[in-house]
């Protein structure tokens, strides 16, 4: 693979000018985003501590962003030269037949639906919880310090609103800030008393984003956590493989890579091969790894005694990967063509 310098926007520009479809630019960007050199980084990351490990945090989503934006500006230039032919004048003559027409579910609804019967056989409640939330729950409870980048005005919808403690409130901008939420709701469902649970937070969340083919302001997510006092990594293994296996309905291959959460320790990339791209690839699918020490204290666990595992997806993401397609917009523009298929 050719050498990349990630700091530099024209050179991984210049890279993507030269793809012709919106699969080939997501392939060029995921080759990137698990080349060597990510992989050096994030191992540092992972062996880090203090302000140095601040420092390569940035430097690391310095180099996201520079080459999601890379890939997004050719996107657009794609989609811009195909939607030129595709316009069609509205006609308000139209009249459309009084028969009735059966609806169908959403396809993010039926991924979901699909996704949680699985683990609703590995014993997960689910959980959605509020769509506002205070600080401490989206951010300081799970691990976010008010230092952390993804507390930028660019990242986060901050609302004028203030909780209790005199803090805006925010739009959430991952599942995880449900956690305190649910963990608070067990606790008072079992008189105060802490008891092992395993739970799927799943809904949609806000970034403020620029909207294009690969961002939205809003997508969903679903997170996965399980809390008791004996837990490993094997476990969580066995976990991912068996799920993707029989949602994918074919024997799936994980491997994971070092990598950073704010809320784990350590911190896992789990990448899955898909056999049905061409020639088969290794694809990002979710982050994962051992609950922090710290996230545990803060929903009321003593860290000695209790253990947890952690693991996020992109509903849409494996929505694109179950449908083989590409492009968010098409889960939200309303194409019906694209929702009754």
């Amino acid at each position: 693979m050719n050498n990349y310098n990630f700091e530099d926007l024209a050179q991984l520009s210049q890279a993507f000018a030269s793809k012709e479809t919106v699969s080939n630019c997501l392939k060029l960007r995921d080759e990137m985003t698990s080349s060597q050199d990510f992989e050096n980084l994030r191992r540092e990351i992972a062996e880090g501590s203090g302000d140095n490990k601040k420092i390569l945090g940035k430097k690391l989503g310095v180099w996201r962003q520079n080459i999601q934006k890379a890939c997004d500006e050719r996107i657009n230039k794609i989609q811009t030269e195909k939607e030129k032919d595709n316009f069609v004048d509205f006609d308000p003559t139209f009249y459309y037949s009084n028969k009735f027409v059966p609806g169908n579910l959403h396809p993010l609804t039926l991924i979901f639906r699909q996704a949680f019967a699985i683990f609703a056989k590995m014993g997960f409640d689910v959980y959605d919880g509020k769509q506002i939330q205070s600080q401490w729950n989206n951010f300081t409870s799970v691990g976010t310090p008010n230092h952390h980048p993804a507390r930028a005005m660019q990242d986060t919808f901050w609302l004028e609103e203030k909780c209790e403690n005199g803090e805006n409130l925010v739009l959430r901008t991952q599942m995880t800030s449900s956690l305190y939420e649910y963990s608070e709701l067990q606790k008072k469902q079992n008189n105060g008393e802490l008891k092992p649970f395993r739970v799927i937070l799943e809904g949609i969340v806000f970034r403020a984003e620029n909207i294009d083919s690969t961002h939205d302001i809003n997508f969903h997510q679903f997170d996965g956590w399980l809390v008791d006092k004996q837990i490993s990594i094997s476990q969580l293994i066995t976990l991912l493989t068996e799920f993707l296996t029989e949602f994918f309905e074919q024997q799936i291959e994980i491997r994971l890579r070092p990598s950073y959460f704010p809320f784990t320790e350590p911190s896992l990339e789990i990448d899955m091969f898909c056999p049905w791209f061409k020639g088969g690839q290794w694809i990002e699918i979710a982050g994962a790894g051992p609950i922090d020490h710290k996230v545990l204290a803060n929903i009321g666990f003593d860290p000695k005694v209790w253990q947890g595992l952690a693991f996020g997806f992109g509903l849409t993401r494996l929505a694109q990967l179950k449908l083989q397609i590409t492009g968010l917009g098409q889960f939200y523009n309303n194409n019906l063509d694209f929702l009754n298929s």
